[in-house]
Protein backbone atom coordinates (compact mmCIF):
# COMPACT_ATOMS: atom_id res chain seq x y z
CA UNK A 1 0.00 0.00 0.00
CA UNK A 2 1.56 3.18 -0.74
CA UNK A 3 1.33 5.76 1.88
CA UNK A 4 2.10 9.92 2.14
CA UNK A 5 4.93 10.87 4.84
CA UNK A 6 5.35 14.67 4.53
CA UNK A 7 4.13 17.94 2.32
CA UNK A 8 5.41 20.98 2.09
CA UNK A 9 3.57 23.90 0.81
CA UNK A 10 4.62 27.13 0.13
CA UNK A 11 2.77 30.19 -1.41
CA UNK A 12 -0.37 28.29 -2.00
CA UNK A 13 -3.90 30.46 -0.87
CA UNK A 14 -3.24 31.97 2.33
CA UNK A 15 0.04 29.84 2.98
CA UNK A 16 3.15 32.48 3.05
CA UNK A 17 5.29 32.09 -0.30
CA UNK A 18 8.50 33.31 1.87
CA UNK A 19 7.98 30.31 4.64
CA UNK A 20 8.08 26.15 3.96
CA UNK A 21 4.63 24.64 6.02
CA UNK A 22 5.74 20.70 6.43
CA UNK A 23 2.99 18.68 7.52
CA UNK A 24 3.54 15.33 8.39
CA UNK A 25 1.20 12.68 7.68
CA UNK A 26 0.80 9.89 10.38
CA UNK A 27 -0.40 6.16 9.86
CA UNK A 28 -2.79 4.56 10.16
CA UNK A 29 -4.46 7.84 9.93
CA UNK A 30 -4.35 11.90 9.93
CA UNK A 31 -7.08 14.32 10.85
CA UNK A 32 -6.92 17.67 9.74
CA UNK A 33 -8.87 20.09 11.82
CA UNK A 34 -9.52 23.89 12.07
CA UNK A 35 -11.46 26.71 12.28
CA UNK A 36 -12.46 28.27 8.83
CA UNK A 37 -10.07 29.79 6.84
CA UNK A 38 -7.17 27.56 8.77
CA UNK A 39 -6.31 25.91 5.20
CA UNK A 40 -8.25 22.33 5.61
CA UNK A 41 -9.25 22.51 2.18
CA UNK A 42 -5.97 23.91 0.80
CA UNK A 43 -4.24 20.90 2.11
CA UNK A 44 -6.45 18.77 0.37
CA UNK A 45 -6.49 20.68 -3.09
CA UNK A 46 -2.66 20.73 -2.17
CA UNK A 47 -2.85 16.86 -2.00
CA UNK A 48 -5.09 16.67 -5.45
CA UNK A 49 -2.68 18.97 -7.42
CA UNK A 50 0.88 16.85 -6.02
CA UNK A 51 -0.98 13.61 -7.44
CA UNK A 52 -3.29 14.50 -10.35
CA UNK A 53 -1.78 17.87 -11.38
CA UNK A 54 -5.32 19.15 -12.09
CA UNK A 55 -6.21 22.66 -10.09
CA UNK A 56 -9.55 22.92 -7.76
CA UNK A 57 -12.79 23.57 -9.00
CA UNK A 58 -13.17 27.36 -10.74
CA UNK A 59 -9.45 28.24 -10.36
CA UNK A 60 -9.18 29.58 -13.87
CA UNK A 61 -5.51 27.95 -14.62
CA UNK A 62 -4.37 28.08 -11.28
CA UNK A 63 -4.80 31.84 -10.67
CA UNK A 64 -7.05 31.90 -7.32
CA UNK A 65 -4.74 29.03 -6.44
CA UNK A 66 -1.11 30.58 -5.92
CA UNK A 67 -0.88 33.16 -2.85
CA UNK A 68 -2.50 36.64 -4.73
CA UNK A 69 1.06 39.06 -5.22
CA UNK A 70 -1.17 42.46 -4.53
CA UNK A 71 -1.70 40.62 -0.90
CA UNK A 72 2.03 40.31 -0.29
CA UNK A 73 2.87 43.75 -2.07
CA UNK A 74 5.31 42.08 -4.98
CA UNK A 75 4.33 41.58 -8.81
CA UNK A 76 5.61 38.03 -8.71
CA UNK A 77 4.60 35.00 -6.18
CA UNK A 78 6.00 31.73 -6.40
CA UNK A 79 4.40 28.81 -5.13
CA UNK A 80 5.43 25.49 -4.71
CA UNK A 81 4.15 22.18 -3.52
CA UNK A 82 6.17 19.07 -2.41
CA UNK A 83 4.76 15.88 -1.89
CA UNK A 84 6.71 12.64 -0.03
CA UNK A 85 5.40 9.07 -0.16
CA UNK A 86 6.23 5.06 -0.16
CA UNK A 87 5.12 3.23 -2.88
CA UNK A 88 3.41 0.43 -2.99
CA UNK A 89 7.05 -1.11 -3.47
CA UNK A 90 8.38 0.23 -0.51
CA UNK A 91 10.26 2.79 -2.69
CA UNK A 92 10.18 6.52 -1.05
CA UNK A 93 9.24 9.20 -3.69
CA UNK A 94 9.05 13.08 -3.65
CA UNK A 95 6.86 14.66 -6.38
CA UNK A 96 8.06 18.71 -7.06
CA UNK A 97 5.12 20.93 -8.54
CA UNK A 98 6.04 24.83 -8.91
CA UNK A 99 4.25 27.37 -9.69
CA UNK A 100 3.94 31.18 -10.75
CA UNK A 101 1.83 33.83 -10.45
CA UNK A 102 2.81 37.75 -12.36
CA UNK A 103 0.80 40.35 -11.91
CA UNK A 104 0.79 42.19 -15.16
CA UNK A 105 -0.09 45.48 -16.56
CA UNK A 106 -3.85 44.44 -16.83
CA UNK A 107 -4.12 41.18 -15.98
CA UNK A 108 -2.64 38.32 -13.76
CA UNK A 109 -0.44 35.84 -15.25
CA UNK A 110 -0.26 32.38 -13.77
CA UNK A 111 2.63 29.74 -14.95
CA UNK A 112 3.51 26.33 -14.13
CA UNK A 113 7.05 26.14 -13.34
CA UNK A 114 7.81 23.01 -13.09
CA UNK A 115 6.75 19.28 -12.15
CA UNK A 116 9.19 16.91 -11.04
CA UNK A 117 9.28 13.36 -10.16
CA UNK A 118 12.30 12.39 -7.97
CA UNK A 119 12.93 8.78 -6.17
CA UNK A 120 15.35 8.49 -2.99
CA UNK A 121 18.06 5.95 -2.56
CA UNK A 122 16.96 4.46 0.69
CA UNK A 123 20.66 3.67 2.05
CA UNK A 124 22.42 6.91 1.41
CA UNK A 125 18.78 9.31 1.57
CA UNK A 126 20.72 10.98 -2.07
CA UNK A 127 17.90 12.18 -4.69
CA UNK A 128 18.21 9.84 -7.55
CA UNK A 129 16.67 11.35 -10.76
Amino acid sequence: MSTVDKMLIKGIRSFDPENKNVITFFRPLTLIVGPNGAGKTTIIECLKVACTGEMPPNCRSGHCFIHDPKVAGETETKGQIKLRFKTAAGKDVVCIRSFQLTQKATKMEYKAIESVLQTINPHTGEVLL
